[in-house]
């Protein structure tokens, strides 16, 4: 299991809709998808018959972000979700020592460049893929994208889990997550409207029990000194 840089950002954060949100806080569980159900191709541009037991869930190293409250919450009725990369480490720790030696896990830095050095990058992670094969040189073609993307500033945990080698491809896996040891906050999107911001919080901080703080983002709020 690969340990991230001391360089990379500490927290990280995922936009999504309050059902996702509320979903993860009551089935104690994160969802990794397998990269053939996003729409970038490159995503599965490196093809290996193991990589049918990879993976993945993306998290977002930028904190503020209008592009991603867009994109993600398109009726301004969405979340945005806080962790830090020790939370997410331990609570899939703790996965692993339940499942091991069957489930492995990293946490990459996307890198974000021009499509020729895409090109040039994913070649050379070809090679890569002819020694025994693991989560990190699995995870290699993960890390790559185009420049288009860059407003995204991902970081992807990305599962190994051999159990699902054998048998038909699977669309995702859960995997169990203790949800008030992973989640700091729930920031509401900044364009909801008072009403949904009121329900949004009772329902989580009573009827869920969140212990994190749970708060309208303040993207859009008018300047100090403005009427």
């Amino acid at each position: 299991m690969s340990q991230p840089p001391a360089a990379t950002a500490r927290n990280l954060y995922r936009f999504v809709s309050f059902a996702r949100a509320a979903e993860i806080i009551t089935n104690r569980r994160l969802y990794f998808a397998h990269p053939s159900t996003w729409e970038d191709p490159y995503e599965t541009a490196l093809k290996h018959s193991d990589a049918k037991a990879l993976f993945a869930q993306c998290w977002c190293r930028k904190a503020v972000s209008d592009a991603m409250w867009r994109i993600y919450s398109p009726h301004g009725l969405g979340v945005r979700i806080a962790t830090t990369r020790q939370r997410l480490e331990k609570v899939l720790q703790a996965a692993v020592a339940s499942k091991s030696p069957n489930l492995s896990f990293t946490i990459l830095n996307v890198e974000y460049h021009a499509q020729t050095e895409i090109d040039a990058r994913l070649g050379q992670a070809h090679e890569r893929l002819q020694t025994p094969i693991n989560v990190d040189s699995l995870s290699q073609p993960l890390i790559f994208k185009r420049k288009a993307f860059d407003h995204e500033r991902e970081a992807r945990v990305v599962i190994f889990d051999k159990t699902c080698l054998e048998g038909d491809q699977r669309r995702g896996i859960a995997i169990d997550a203790d949800p008030f040891e992973l989640l700091t906050s729930v920031w509401i999107d900044p364009r909801a409207p008072d009403e949904s911001v009121k329900a949004y919080t009772y329902y989580l901080k009573e009827k869920l029990k969140f212990p994190g703080k749970v708060e309208k983002s303040r993207l859009y709020d008018t300047p100090a000194g403005e009427a």
